[in-house]
């Protein structure tokens, strides 16, 4: 399912290295007429008002320059009358180095040609004060370019890539088009998002809007001061505009909660309440008359003796034997598919399995309804507009034996019963019945026990004799729903080799005794692994042996930016226990010891006790809230230092016996070359990581949103380019990092090992990383950027 805004003024940026289908021009498209273009050329409509470009404003101020493109103009002024709309768009960027030659001519026009229609009105090079048109329509391609054919999802958006030649240093290039139509999913009712902040100074900035007199329009700002907001009526149209000059660059920071607004915006909606949302989405997601094939599903189904056990196997048939792949054109961008057709082809994305299974629980007699949520806004939603652009995935709600159950269709291989099944953790919900008044608060998660616990046993003798290591995983719930994933996609033998040198960084002599175990119990979703293992050489040349809870290393990670102005966003709800089990032959003078380290966003405790010849360290690491506000930064980092120090232990032999020592664990910090670490450090990933849904949408499906605004202009968002790479010190925070990133489908970032992939990227100084994988949930590919710190620094 995705948004519908507006697209951007211009889409620049480097061309998707992904798949391209090129509709052809014919043989000798250079040579085409422009009547034979899918496009128009021409002037722009009459009631528009272009804005002239402004001079170059010459020196900015410290903080604001820009080093290859100033931005001098972006301008939209939008139309509507009836169910008619049409947008004009005009931008005019200046280029300041030979890199923003390629930013400023890299230009693609968007438009969705089963309801738009695309003028182009021209794209001029401005040098030493004359203007010239440099658009040849004829020698433009026009790219159907799935955006999103990344996550299996397909629009039928075309693009107009034209290739401007000529452009130096200096120039200016001016760029106009219009678009007319609106996507009829939405019945004529009208939806806007106006970005009046951006990452990046603008020296001038419009939106005008022009509205019927006497229908009713809803606005909302979302700004700081400095918005110009200006309304008047003539002949019978409201003109509405925003102004801003001199606009300066919105800096945002890492780790950034995605509800939390950075770049401030407006909205503007013709829905007075979220019923008439309501009463729009039930139009769409009707549950038709039952087809043969319907009803040969249901009769199957039915055969289950109770109705938990039909509600499941219904859900995990959507789940597991349709797959996720969504055909998104013009209306069913929101609409979905029939039932049976989905049933018939086995195929859907998340609205088309949402109705499919609530067609399937209805015919069982489950009360059901299909859900819009939005993944990243969450809570946040409660300050919008009503709108039916504010959401971008779709899941069900179920009432089953008393219970209410909240459930995404699009999630693979979940198991347990009513009475372990966790909410999906997106805050807000609106529920798609006629009757809907307002939005649903969906309740947080809540893990009463560690859905991740590690417990390590080590026995050892003296010195020179040989350790065994046992290692026991525990995973429920989500994180057992992770794992499942995984080894639906990679065999046991193949995960056992990552882990073995996991541990065989620590310990070179390390080698396996028993193959790995896996013990999956899906009725109570518990699924267990064993390691066992021998060490040789287990104690240091000294007589000393350090231990650490590595496994929850990545819950401590320090921001990049800790003087902030946004709040940093933690992981939540997690709960996550490490516990370290030392059998000597020699009797331990130790004292046991507890301490607990609270912060404004988690606790961790630590436990240390000795019986006789056993030492026993128990790590207990869990979150109390999702964001730290910027006032207590300063807290969290002390709690995070604290829990580091409390995280690791040290041994020394001293003659027969052992003494215990504390050391601070082995640094997260410094030391830890990024390129050198990702390939032998990556499969940590799948053994510490949880099922948290995370990724960042794609351009044009998320306005209302932090990540969606910077990706709606010029910038990359983070990791989406080697420009806008993601910097991190150490693997642990990298995969951190990874684990906070969201599918489009609002599932995990957890990906099949045997698609995990990274490469090197050198670039002058910068020393960058590739990392791919894949979501086990839909199979969408994902990737990221990342950067050495270091680099980052020396740079």
């Amino acid at each position: 399912m995705r948004r519908t805004f507006r697209p951007a003024l211009l889409t620049p940026g480097l061309l998707p290295a992904f798949i391209l289908l090129c509709v052809s021009l014919g043989a000798g498209s250079a040579r085409a007429a422009p009547s034979a273009l899918p496009f128009h050329v021409g002037p722009p409509a009459a009631w528009v008002k272009p804005l002239p470009i402004p001079a170059d404003p010459g020196p900015m101020p410290a903080g604001e320059e820009e080093t290859s493109v100033l931005r001098l103009l972006n301008e939209e002024q939008v139309r509507v009358s009836g169910h008619s709309r049409v947008q004009y768009r005009h931008s005019a960027r200046k280029v300041l180095s030979p890199q923003g030659i390629d930013r400023v001519t890299d230009i693609q026009i968007h438009f969705d040609p089963s309801y738009e229609t695309l003028t182009v009105h021209g794209i001029w090079r401005i040098r030493d004060g004359r203007r010239e048109d440099v658009f040849q329509p004829a020698g433009a391609r026009v790219i159907q370019q799935e955006s999103e054919l990344q996550n299996r999802l397909y629009n039928g958006t075309l693009s107009v890539v034209p290739f401007l030649r000529d452009v130096r240093v200096g120039d200016t290039v001016e760029v106009a088009y219009s678009l007319e139509g609106a996507n009829p999913v939405f019945g004529g009712r009208f939806s806007d998002v106006v970005a009046v902040g951006q990452p990046y100074p603008v020296v001038h900035f419009a939106y005008r809007l022009l509205w019927p007199e006497g229908r009713p329009l809803f606005i909302r700002e979302f700004a700081e001061p400095g918005v110009k907001h200006s309304e008047s009526v003539t002949n019978g149209e409201r003109e509405v505009v925003l102004e801003r000059r001199d606009v300066p660059a919105v800096r945002s920071e890492d780790k950034v909660p995605s509800w939390q607004h950075v770049y401030p915006w407006v909205q503007l909606s013709e829905y007075k309440d979220w019923n008439e949302v309501a009463r729009w989405a039930s139009t769409l997601f009707q549950v038709p008359a039952n087809s043969k094939a319907l009803e040969q599903e249901m009769a199957r189904l039915a055969k289950e003796p109770t109705p938990e056990a039909r509600f499941f196997a219904a859900l995990r048939f959507v789940q597991d034997e349709v797959r996720y792949l969504g055909i998104e054109m013009g209306p069913n961008s929101h609409q979905p598919h029939p039932p049976d057709e989905v049933l018939e082809r086995r195929f859907g994305d998340c609205k088309d399995k949402s109705l499919l299974l609530v067609t399937l629980l209805k015919g069982l007699g489950i009360e059901a309804q299909p859900v819009l949520v939005d993944t990243e806004t969450r809570q946040a939603l409660d300050e919008w507009l009503p709108t039916a652009i504010a959401f971008d995935h779709a899941i069900v709600h179920a009432t089953v034996a008393g219970r209410e159950l909240w459930v995404d269709p699009t999630a693979t291989l979940e198991r347990g019963g009513l009475d372990s099944y966790e909410p999906p953790p997106y805050a807000r919900a609106l529920i798609v019945a006629p009757d809907t008044k307002a939005l649903t608060v969906i309740p947080s998660p809540a893990l009463a026990e560690p859905s991740v616990f590690v417990d390590e046993t080590y026995v050892a003798q003296d010195r020179d004799a040989p350790a065994t290591l046992e290692v026991v995983t525990t995973r429920t719930g989500e994180s057992a729903n992770s794992m499942r994933r995984m080894l639906a996609g990679v065999s046991v033998a193949e995960l056992s080799r990552y882990y073995v040198n996991y541990y065989a960084k620590t310990d070179a002599k390390l080698a396996v005794v028993k193959p790995m175990t896996v013990d999956d119990d899906p009725v109570k979703n518990v699924l267990v692994l064993r390691e066992h293992y021998r060490i040789e050489g287990f104690w240091s040349s000294k007589g000393e042996r350090d231990f650490s809870a590595h496994s929850l290393h990545q819950y401590l990670s320090e921001p990049g930016f800790s003087r902030r102005a946004f709040p940093l966003e933690v992981e939540h709800p997690v709960f996550a226990r490490h516990r370290i089990t030392f059998q000597s032959d020699e009797p331990l003078n130790i004292t046991s010891d507890h301490e607990l380290v609270e912060g404004p966003a988690f606790h961790f405790e630590s436990d240390t006790r000795a019986d006789g010849k056993t030492l026993v360290l128990d790590y207990r690491y869990r979150s109390v809230a999702d964001s730290v506000p910027p006032e207590r930064i300063a807290e969290h980092l002390k709690a995070v230092h604290d829990a580091e120090e409390q995280g690791g232990y040290g041994l020394r032999l001293r003659g027969g016996s052992a003494r215990l020592q504390r050391s601070a664990p082995p640094s997260t910090k410094g030391g830890l070359a990024l390129l050198g670490v990702i390939a032998g450090c990556a499969f940590l990933w799948f053994i510490i990581s949880q099922g948290t849904p995370a990724e960042l949408w794609r351009k044009g499906r998320a306005w209302g949103r932090r990540r969606a605004f910077a990706r709606k202009f010029d910038g990359d968002s983070q990791g989406d380019s080697a420009g806008a790479a993601i910097p991190v010190a150490s693997a642990h925070e990298l995969l951190a990092t990874i684990s906070r990133l969201r599918c489009a489908c609002g599932t995990s970032s957890e990906c099949e090992w045997e698609a995990l992939r990274h490469e090197a990227v050198i670039l002058g100084e910068r020393h960058l990383t590739l990392v791919q994988w894949q979501c086990p949930a839909c199979a969408r590919a994902r990737r990221a950027y990342f950067e050495d710190k270091g680099t980052t620094r020396a740079a």
